[in-house]
């Protein structure tokens, strides 16, 4: 059976050339090394393309199992976080 994971990536946004601020993209895969290249490529990521977002690597990584409705409703979780408690959730991950 496929497993489903959610994910943090921490970013860098540019503006002109220019680093502008650091952004964090959550998103859910079933295989998150792909994914990560895949957002690298610039393939699947119109969000990112599009706000000229740069990603560099995972800074949170949730294995949810099998279910990917609730996967979906995890990530959707996450998103809805404020910046403060998603900080908070990834500095307890990294810990």
């Amino acid at each position: 059976m496929t497993e489903y994971y959610v994910y943090i990536i921490k970013c860098e946004r540019w503006k002109k050339g220019m680093f502008q601020k650091e952004t964090y993209y959550t998103g859910m895969t079933s295989d998150p090394k792909r994914r990560l290249e895949e957002h690298r490529q610039g393939i699947r990521s119109n969000w990112m393309s599009r706000n000229n977002i740069s990603p560099k690597h995972f800074v949170y990584i949730e294995c949810v199992g099998t279910d990917y409705w609730l996967t979906l409703k995890r990530e959707k979780q996450i998103k809805q976080m404020n910046l403060k408690t998603k900080l908070k959730l990834i500095e307890e991950y990294n810990a």
